[in-house]
């Protein structure tokens, strides 16, 4: 932040605290050492960039948000890539519809025996 005139992050993920850029190479040979070390499978720093937007929506975040963080062009590209992770959510929404639908019905159904008893009184 220190290297941006107004104290923004801009442009690099990875950076030398003056703001210049590390070596591409450095950061993955970097990435590759200390996830051995810790016994983790072999990854790239682009399967970062996906775990990152995991993580964001998994928690929560709005895809508006994440798509941003990302610097997709378009809020489209973030919900064609992870659109997936919120089966749970989909799954949600339909039980949601189903129950308002049966509640509906259920009224339509008390309605409809208030008027029946009705018709007979009046008979």
């Amino acid at each position: 932040m220190a290297a941006h005139p107004d104290g923004r992050l801009e442009g690099l993920v990875f950076g030398h605290p003056g703001g210049s850029p590390l070596r591409p190479r450095w950061v993955l040979d970097q990435l590759r050492k200390r996830t051995a070390e810790l016994g983790l499978p072999r990854i790239g720093l682009h399967d970062l960039r996906h775990a990152t937007a995991s993580i964001m929506i998994a928690a929560g975040i709005p895809f508006a948000v994440a798509s941003k963080t990302l610097r997709h062009f378009t809020l489209a590209i973030t919900i064609n890539l992870y659109g997936h992770l919120l089966m749970d959510s989909a799954d949600e929404a339909v039980k949601a519809f189903a129950s308002a639908l049966d509640h509906a019905d259920a009224q339509l159904t008390h309605q409809a025996d208030l008027a029946g008893n009705d018709a007979q009184r009046a008979a």
